[in-house]
Parts: structure tokens; C-alpha cells; sequence
């Protein structure tokens, strides 16, 4: 998502709905794209279609939908995902703010106890030197309580770098997410094949192609925003 929030562009002639992206909802099977070349009066036109992969089996639809209609439904699904209104744009991003704000102090919180913890083991671990130098407890003992109290103190220490990691990264990144949102019409009409792709990795679990009609799947917050949000009741109105 980063790459596209930054507007990287990839150069890739990957077909953008094809690659098991969709499946037919009339068999589950994948949707495939395909390349055709029509001579007309303007010179050689290529045109995309995509259709499911068991197209030719006996009694499935012969339906063929061009890509140029695809793009559309996916241009009104985003345009259903933009916000007119900058009141409400900038309350959904306090929102947001709010949200990453708790989140911020929840993980101060787990950082805190895992930094207990891992005092907590690193006494241990100078106490049972003691009890060695001191011949308090054999060398077989030592050993294997020295290697259990490493195992857990190297666990700690991944979970604290995973913590504080995402304690830095966890600030920006839903009103990332929700500015994205808004400009996925914008992204989408200048974008090459492979940022299209990522764009609709980004914003769909997954996808399904019923007849001419796109059926996705949207990860949160995307299916809010397409969906409509709920406004501060004082607005008393729905986007």
C-alpha cells in the first residue's frame, strides 16, 4: 500500500483483472483475460476481454465482458468511496486519529509489560549464575534452565521489536489508508496494469464476476466508505 500512497507507478503488462483476481459466479473457476486485435479504419485496435476459465464447458454462459466495462463498475464502486463533503472528510480523519490514538496507548501498554517481563528473566538469569558459581545446583541444571531463560528472553525481545515497530508505523497509517481512498478514481485512470492490480489487492478481499456484474469483496475501512458512513448524529444525514 506505501508504494501507491506515494504514488509509485510499476510497469508490468499484466492483465489487470486476470491472475485469479475474480472467479465465475457461476462455477467458482477463474476468471481469465484475453487479447484480440481488430483491423479498422483508424489502423489495428486491441481490445480485453475476460471470461471465465471453463468457458467452452457444456452449458456454461458464453459471456465475454471487455475490460472497458470492468474499469467502469470499478470507477462507480470508487466513486461511491469518495467523501463530497470536507466536514465529514475531516471528522472521518479525527475519527481515524482517535482510534490510532488508543491503539498508540494500548501497545504503550503491552511495550510496558513486556519490559517487565524481560527484567523479570534477565534477574533470573544473573541469579542462576550466582547459584552455579556458588555450586547451589549442578551443571546439568544450570544448563538447561540457562537454555530455557534464553529461549524466553529472545522471545520477548522479538515481541518488543514487533511492539515498538508498530507502535511507529500505527500513527498514520489508517488516515493513509482513508486518503487513498479518496483518490483511488484519480490513481486509477493514470495507473499501468501492475499499480491497477495492486490497487485492487489493496482495496478487495476478494472478487467474483456474475454474469457482466463485478461482485467484490472490500477489506475495512473500504466497505465502510462504499457502504456509507455514518456522520456524527448532530449532521443527522448518511454519506
Amino acid at each position: 500500500m506505501q508504494a501507491i500512497v506515494r504514488g509509485c507507478v510499476y510497469h508490468s503488462h499484466e492483465m489487470t483483472y486476470a491472475g485469479e483476481f475474480m472467479t465465475c459466479g457461476h462455477c467458482g473457476h477463474p476468471i481469465t483475460g484475453e487479447r484480440k486485435t481488430r483491423q479498422t479504419k483508424n489502423g489495428t485496435r486491441e481490445y480485453v476481454y475476460y471470461r471465465c476459465s471453463r468457458y467452452t464447458a457444456a452449458e456454461h454462459p458464453r459471456t465475454r465482458v471487455p475490460e472497458a466495462e470492468l474499469d467502469r463498475q470499478i470507477l462507480e464502486l470508487f466513486g461511491r468511496m469518495k467523501i463530497q463533503d470536507p466536514e465529514v472528510v475531516e471528522w472521518f480523519r479525527a475519527v481515524l486519529r482517535s482510534q490510532s490514538k488508543d491503539a498508540q496507548e494500548e501497545t504503550l501498554s503491552q511495550q510496558g509489560e513486556l519490559k517487565r517481563q524481560h527484567t523479570l528473566l534477565s534477574t533470573q538469569q544473573s541469579r542462576l549464575v550466582d547459584m552455579r558459581i556458588a555450586e547451589e545446583i549442578d551443571q546439568e541444571t544450570f544448563a538447561r534452565k540457562q537454555t530455557e531463560l534464553r529461549d524466553r528472553l529472545a522471545s520477548i525481545t522479538l515481541q518488543l521489536e514487533v511492539v515498538d515497530r508498530s507502535r511507529s508505523e500505527l500513527a498514520d497509517l489508517a488516515v493513509k489508508v482513508f486518503e487513498l481512498s479518496q483518490t483511488l478514481s484519480e490513481k486509477w485512470l493514470t495507473a499501468d496494469y501492475a499499480t491497477k492490480r495492486r490497487i485492487l489487492e489493496i482495496v478487495c478481499l476478494n472478487c467474483r464476476l456474475d454474469g457482466v456484474s463485478l461482485s467484490p469483496q472490500m477489506r475495512k475501512p473500504f466497505d465502510v466508505l462504499a457502504e456509507g458512513l455514518l456522520v456524527p448524529s448532530s449532521r443527522g444525514d448518511r454519506i
